[in-house]
């Protein structure tokens, strides 16, 4: 068998909270047992919200593992039964794995994944996903800076940095526990501007202590931004 039928990626959905369960229910109508969720919050403000007919700012973040076979028909269920073709209903994109441990891969292709670790080839993307981790209190900082240079929005995880009484003990340095975790998703062509306004306003140099990375993003539904190519 070869190595492509192995592949697995990485299915981001972002919706309203109290909206991740029916998302989960149509991934395991579609074969797709593998979810992890988190609470999310939206960035946008009032006005905007009004705009887009959005009442909430609160999201549900499901992370879905799916072979890659599935990853059409899977987009196009979510896409329906979310109604994500209506603005403000919510996101779905898919980020590409570059390996994923055998036992986890056997059991989403029923023992039939091949030789080979999950291992995707680099393909021409319009989209990437930059992820930021502040301290906590900096997200409204950290999105002026964004939002100035083409950014429409993103959405925050709050988390909590583990091991930190460690590091402290060898460093000297005082950590803060709490962290914000904010993925914002952007057309590749302003991947570079965003992440470098980012690093300027809530960097590591900055009292939100930021890092910041991005993702390459392959399939995605429920984004209204135009795409590189239509901006052009």
């Amino acid at each position: 068998m070869s190595r492509a039928a192995g592949r697995v990626k990485l299915i981001v959905t972002i919706v309203d909270r109290g909206k991740g369960l029916r998302a989960m229910e149509l991934y395991q109508a579609g074969r797709s047992p593998f979810h992890y969720t988190s609470l999310g919050q939206g960035t946008a403000n009032s006005e905007t919200l009004d705009m887009l007919g959005l009442g909430v700012t609160e999201k549900d973040v499901l992370l879905s593992l799916v072979p890659e076979e599935r990853v059409p028909g899977l987009l196009r269920q979510i896409s329906e039964g979310m109604q994500l073709h209506k603005p403000g209903h919510g996101i779905v994109f898919t980020l590409p794995l570059r390996g994923i441990c055998r036992a986890a891969s056997d059991a989403l292709h029923g023992g039939d994944a091949g030789k080979e670790d999950n291992m995707p080839m680099e393909q021409e993307r319009a989209y990437d996903l930059v992820v930021a981790v502040i301290n906590h209190g900096y997200v409204d900082q950290l999105m002026t800076a964004a939002k100035a240079v083409g950014a429409r929005g993103g959405t925050v995880i709050h988390a909590r940095r583990n091991n930190f009484e460690e590091i402290e003990s060898v460093t000297g340095f005082s950590i803060q526990p709490e962290k914000e975790i904010v993925a914002i998703l952007i057309p590749r062509k302003e991947r570079l501007a965003v992440m470098k306004a980012i690093n300027q306003a809530a960097g590591l140099s900055t009292e939100a202590k930021g890092i910041v990375f991005s993702l390459p993003v392959e399939e995605m539904s429920g984004l209204s931004h135009p795409s590189p190519e239509q901006a052009e």
